[in-house]
């Protein structure tokens, strides 16, 4: 495994940001689904560390819920089921295997930073689906231990307690 790579992983897992951006007297009333979210995993839940926090809405699920997909600025980390976008100010990645749920009132916390197309939009969910496209994406791991499959643990590890909350959902409508 490259160093550099490595000495990346080890920076992101020590990132935090150093003040919370989130202003409670701004409320971002109107969730756009295609829209990619910027802000603070502690705005969702104190007990969790102040790191960044970026998503996209892909879905309105319920009266208040959204389908969002996690998205992440170390695009180096990219495997081959992450769709790596240019949005202008930056080059992110699209985590397509990486869903979780949140409400409006969780979302309206968050700064919308970037609008996708609605054939983006599309074309990340056909490939999500399984559909080929002629979207970059990035390298397929080939050893477990690639450092890329770490980085997608400890991914999934800070929104996981959002990503089942749609069973719970599933259980009220029984």
């Amino acid at each position: 495994m490259a160093k550099w790579l490595n000495d990346l992983f080890n920076e992101y897992l020590q990132e935090e940001l150093e003040e919370n951006i989130y202003d409670g007297s701004i409320s971002n009333k109107q969730i756009n689904v295609g829209e990619i979210y910027f802000g603070s995993l502690k705005t969702l839940n104190e007990n969790k560390p102040n790191k960044p926090l970026y998503f996209l809405v892909v879905d309105k699920v319920d009266d208040d819920l959204y389908e969002v997909l996690k998205v992440s600025d170390h695009h180096l980390f990219a495997t081959n089921s992450d769709v790596i976008l240019d949005i202008g100010t930056m080059t992110v990645m699209i985590e397509t295997a990486n869903n979780f749920y949140l409400t409006s009132e969780e979302i309206s916390k968050f700064i919308p930073i970037h609008k996708i197309s609605e054939e983006e939009l599309n074309k990340i969910l056909a490939f999500r689906d399984g559909h080929q496209s002629n979207l970059k994406t990035g390298f397929t791991p080939i050893f477990e231990d690639d450092i890329r499959n770490k980085f997608k643990k400890e991914e999934f590890n800070q929104i996981k307690e959002f990503h089942g909350r749609i069973f719970e959902i599933l259980d009220e409508d029984e």
